[in-house]
């Protein structure tokens, strides 16, 4: 008996660690593109001469960001499809849900996809989500769940963001669903951007019609939500009333979006709009987006890069490299008093001098608020706005979706929104020189998270290929 012990116990501790080896090693080999896709391309156009049939407005603010989503959802006649990273049952992810359910009773199809890790954190135990789910009109999907199937991908998360109404209409960007992302809940939140596209002429649409292809394939990958049990007939009921009491308190709150109206008033004409992506598939992405990003830099004059943090491989930094060739660049970032993501703060420690070395300007941004916003500005008409942070998960492992816009008045407004940015940051110079703007002001880390700081920066060296 005591050998038969020994063995189970070998075995699993053989299991084990071939598990963590291969969660934690594989992702470090970085999966190339293809010379097809390369070619693919490098022949796509991202301009055009003229306008197109996409309208767009852009969304830097919270509360509209939430108004807009519950316009979308509100107005839907047919179906529609929410795709979040991150979906949590608090005050900011019930709107949604609200929102949801309202729209299931009118007949409306909706269709919800979620990663599968956040949805083990933060859904499993939600009566909300689960009574939502288990109304006649709503399925939901998960991407790459936490299961013995799944146990050797842990790593290769869904970061899309995303919501379709009917065929008419969506809304991309960073906006996670949660209080920090949505409405005007106040503590912990993060700043960031979303793009309305609102189609003029269905059916000719080229972006929502390659985002609905991109849903649909995705949609098929990913699996159904299995629970214990059902909930009972009258704790559904309990939780539908509080669904639709919830929406009743948005439209008395908010301006009638059920009976919205004003899409050609509220956005304006685009020359075109580009979706770009890393792929579907649960496993290691080949780099599109970041080759993407290099094609359309070659001929640039003048290049601004966003993101809330920058964990570069080598191939990231010469890609950067290649782009300061001939193009001003400036990289901005959240500071490191004042991001929320401690793995890319840390990081960022460690490697701010290579991020130099590379050339370009860094703006150390010390907002009011973590602002989690990824956007490219291609000299003063192109504008690359989406999910994709400038780090290694995002370019190797997770699915991502960007949308490149010919548009100078997109770029124009990012600019202005920049520029009060770059007064609130430290400016850090290629060649070592600092300067800060007129409306910067000095946060201190405390002595505890400086300790927290030094501990991190030795730890995440040997993993930081999955942050």
């Amino acid at each position: 008996m005591k050998r038969i012990i020994k063995l189970f116990g070998a075995l699993f501790l053989l299991f084990f660690v071939t598990v963590l080896a291969v969660n934690l090693w594989m992702p470090a080999i970085h999966k190339r593109l293809s010379e097809a896709d390369k070619t693919d391309i490098a022949q796509t156009s991202f301009r055009a001469e003229q306008p197109g049939t996409d309208r767009i407005v852009c969304i830097d603010d919270n509360t509209q960001a939430l108004l807009w989503r519950l316009r979308l959802i509100g107005s839907a006649q047919e179906s529609v499809i929410l795709t979040t990273f991150d979906l949590r049952a608090d005050e900011g992810g019930t709107d949604i849900l609200s929102a949801l359910y309202c729209a299931a009773q009118r007949g409306v199809k909706v269709q919800i996809l979620t990663d599968g890790i956040y949805q083990f954190l933060y859904l499993k135990d939600s009566e909300v989500f689960r009574a939502l789910c288990e109304h006649e009109n709503v399925e939901a999907r998960f991407y790459n769940p936490i299961s013995l199937k799944n146990i050797y991908k842990v790593n290769y998360r869904m970061h899309d963001k995303y919501i379709i109404a009917d065929n008419r209409a969506y809304m991309l960007g960073g906006r996670n669903t949660n209080n920090i992302f949505l409405g005007n809940y106040q503590e912990g939140i993060n700043e960031d951007r979303d793009i309305l596209v609102y189609e003029t002429a269905p059916e000719q649409g080229d972006s929502l019609d390659v985002l609905q292809i991109y849903f649909r394939d995705i949609w098929e990958l990913s699996q159904e939500p299995k629970y214990r049990g059902k909930l009972s007939d009258d704790r559904k009921e309990e939780l539908y009333r509080l669904l639709k009491s919830r929406y009743a308190a948005l439209e008395a709150g908010y301006e009638c979006f059920e009976r919205y109206e004003n899409w050609m008033e509220d956005t304006y004409a685009v020359n075109k709009i580009t979706l770009i992506t890393n792929g579907m598939e649960v496993g290691r992405k080949a780099p599109e987006i970041l080759y993407t990003i290099e094609r359309l830099t070659e001929q640039a004059e003048d290049v601004f890069i966003q993101t809330p943090y920058a964990i570069c491989s080598k191939e990231m930094y010469e890609v950067l490299r290649n782009m300061e060739h001939n193009a001003e660049v400036r990289i901005m970032l959240n500071a490191v008093e004042r991001g929320s993501n401690p793995w890319g703060c840390t990081d960022y420690l460690n490697q701010k001098k290579r991020i130099l070395e590379t050339g370009a300007d860094v703006y150390e941004l010390m907002n009011e608020h973590a602002v989690h916003t990824k956007t490219i500005l291609v000299d003063d008409d192109l504008s690359v706005v989406g999910s994709y942070n400038l780090d290694m998960r995002s370019t190797y492992l997770d699915t991502e979706l960007m949308l490149v816009i010919d548009s100078e008045e997109l770029n124009a407004h990012i600019r202005s929104m920049l520029q009060e940015y770059m007064k609130k940051s430290t400016e850090v110079l290629s060649d070592g020189n600092v300067t800060r703007g007129q409306n910067y002001q000095e946060k201190m880390l405390s002595g505890k998270k400086k300790i927290f700081y030094q501990v991190l920066r030795v730890i995440i060296r040997p993993f930081r290929h999955l942050l």
